[in-house]
């Protein structure tokens, strides 16, 4: 198939090999001080060799008062040049060019106002995101700034990048400026859009200048701003765009923000290309390239340039996933992409440690442990290749056989049910989580190329092991529920979540679940929408405390929205055949009536065989769930670790 996505393509007078973008993404990984580090150079040039056309490495702080989170890339000084020019020197080695996105976070510079620097805003309205008071630029300040967005274009054209990206987007500064959300001005830099936008001109005027007309040089903005009273919509990214580029601009990248952006936020069932409309929009308004972004896929690309939507595709968490996504679809194996499964954690690690909730740095992703790991992660031919029995076809198991086939060893894997994927099928199950139904079907298809020997409906007891006689046995058996101690649970109407999403027990109209975590409320939404009557309860003061920040805000909404009953705080006292009794965290005596009380009250290791066999195989290793639960990144983590060193 001969893909519009694989074309040849030019921004201004910069020849591109292919359509494939890859949209600048915060990844953390740059030193404290802003410096470009090994990681972030293993990190582009994963991805260049991976067959992009254009790299834009993430935003970068043009000058300290705009700086916005920890371990962000710096282009606020010349003494970045030297690192920023090796950075470019590994993605131009694979045929890649490279740009880099410039930005000042006003308002939003957290990792300025925690330096005790005075963050800046067209207007003196807090940021939800920092939540502390700017001050309101001055027209004099506001002048001074395009002077210095252009002093980083020129450091990143003596770095050697091939062009500029210009953050227009995301709630950053010129977004600010650009939207009646945060702006409240009453002078030239407020009130109609030509106002508001005359921020962007200037900053486009001022790096033309410095950079050369020849040096490409385009904007990223947002198509609309979601969940936002008053936020942009798509009539004033129009006009934005074409104010943009009389001003001189090469070509428009068409994202979006806000609480409620869909390309931030998992779709009640996958849908790619999520925001294509506002690149076409812009498009209509335009002669300029348009880049398009948000969860592209290959074919939804193929398609959005082949109805004239974009002339570019920005491909982003997709390629945390796979950085040789472009590669497999050059050479028609879609097959073998690792799919990104719309879990957002490498968002929630961005947002973790912005919100204060965490001080580690750097993201990570649930389906490649590979990612900012990728130099120590190389797959290696085993010295001496073994017959490996893997016990469990999760995603522990599955990783683990798959990267020791790799590696040549001789694997077969047991699986006691009918089907591989393990607790990957339930978590698929409810509302806005069908995207993890590509990972299990992803790990078949590459075991079965790898002549992986599957045995499903097949439990692993120790004497059938013993009979197998393996070299080694990986043991990734996963967990049993737990059932939680409270008096009478054994009399009343009891079924495990799993069970209720696999539809294989009945559920009365009145329902209680045990446990307030991610499975008990996303079982929760997937009752609401059969119309049953949900009561979801927790000893613990918070529901779904696990969910990371990206989402957990937009769960708690939808279970609201859907009329669940969330009750926090609450002792156990007794179940009965009609119900639970419960004490309230006010000490409040009640008895709630339900015809099925639901246990998603976590889980146990399933980890007896073990014991069984430890000391009768030559070597034994447990990963993923049976040495404790955890999260599906956890299980595909240690089945990468142990199939590279077994």
């Amino acid at each position: 198939m001969k893909r519009k996505l694989l074309e040849p393509f030019r921004i201004g007078k910069m020849q591109l090999k292919n359509r494939i973008v890859m949209a600048p993404m915060e990844t953390q990984y740059a030193a404290e001080d802003g410096h470009v580090t090994e990681r972030n150079k293993d990190y582009y040039e994963a991805r260049a060799r991976g067959g992009t056309g254009l790299v834009i490495v993430e935003a970068t702080y043009i000058h300290r008062q705009g700086w916005a989170h920890a371990n962000q890339l710096s282009i606020s000084d010349d003494k970045f040049v030297p690192g920023l020019s090796e950075l470019v020197q590994v993605i131009h080695k694979h045929g890649a060019k490279a740009a880099i996105q410039i930005n000042h976070a006003g308002r939003d510079a957290k990792m300025a106002a925690q330096n005790g620097i005075q963050l800046v805003a067209p207007s003196p309205l807090a940021s939800p995101l920092v939540g502390k008071l700017p001050k309101e630029l001055t027209l004099e300040e506001i002048g001074k700034i395009p002077a210095v967005f252009a002093e980083a274009a020129l450091r990143a054209k003596k770095a050697g990048f091939d062009g500029v990206e210009i953050h227009g987007a995301h709630g950053y500064l010129i977004s600010q400026f650009l939207s009646q959300a945060s702006n409240k001005r009453q002078d030239i830099y407020g009130g109609d859009l030509p106002n508001r936008a005359r921020f962007l001109v200037e900053v486009i005027k001022a790096i033309k200048s410095a950079v050369g007309d020849d040096y490409p040089v385009w904007c990223r903005i947002n198509g609309q701003e979601y969940g936002i009273e008053d936020g942009l919509t798509l009539e004033e990214a129009q006009e934005t765009a074409q104010i943009a580029q009389k001003a001189g601009i090469d070509a428009l990248h068409v994202s979006a923000t806000g609480p409620r952006a869909p390309n931030n936020l998992p779709s009640r069932t996958f849908t790619p290309a999520v925001i294509a409309h506002l690149a076409e929009g812009v498009k209509k308004a335009v002669t300029v390239p348009v880049i398009a972004v948000g969860k592209m896929t290959p074919d939804a690309a193929e398609k959005v340039l082949a109805e004239g939507k974009a002339d570019l595709i920005a491909i982003g968490r997709a390629l945390f996933a796979d950085p040789e996504l472009p590669n497999k679809v050059a050479e028609d194996r879609l097959d073998d992409i690792t799919p990104c499964i719309e879990c957002f954690g490498c968002r929630n690690d961005v947002f973790s440690n912005i919100l204060g909730l965490t001080d580690i740095a750097g993201i990570g992703c649930h389906v490649n442990p590979a990612l900012g790991k990728e130099k120590e992660s190389e797959i290696i031919p085993a010295n001496s290749p073994k017959k490996i029995l893997v016990i469990g076809g999760g995603p522990a198991g599955l990783e683990a056989a798959r990267v020791s086939a790799l590696r040549g060893h001789k694997v077969t894997l047991w699986e006691k049910e009918s089907r591989l994927g393990g607790q990957l099928f339930q978590a698929a199950i409810p509302p806005y989580k069908d995207r993890i139904t590509a990972l299990p079907e992803y790990f078949e298809r590459q075991l079965k190329k790898l002549d992986v020997a599957i045995e499903l409906n097949k439990e692993a007891t120790p004497a059938m092991i013993e009979e197998f006689k393996p070299e080694a046995v990986i043991l990734a058996s996963g967990v049993r529920p737990l059932i939680p101690e409270i008096r009478g649970l054994d009399r009343a109407n009891v079924v495990q979540a799993g069970d209720v999403l696999e539809d294989k027990v009945a559920v009365g109209n009145r329902v209680i679940i045990i446990g307030g975590e991610m499975v008990g409320c996303e079982t929760a939404e997937f009752l609401a929408e059969k119309g049953k009557e949900v009561t979801v309860m927790r000893r613990g003061p918070e529901m779904a405390t696990v969910v990371g920040p990206c989402l957990r805000p937009f769960l708690l909404a939808r279970l609201s929205e859907k009329g669940i009953t969330l009750l926090t705080g609450v002792k156990y006292d007794e179940a009965t055949p009609s119900g639970l009794v419960i004490t309230t965290k006010d000490g409040e005596k009640k008895t709630i009536d339900a015809d099925t009380i639901i246990l998603a009250a976590g889980a146990t290791p399933e980890n007896k065989l073990y014991g069984e066999i430890k000391g009768k195989v030559p070597e034994v290793q447990c990963i993923g769930d049976c040495v404790a639960p955890r999260t599906i990144r956890d299980a595909i983590a240690e089945g990468f670790q142990i199939g590279q060193e077994i």
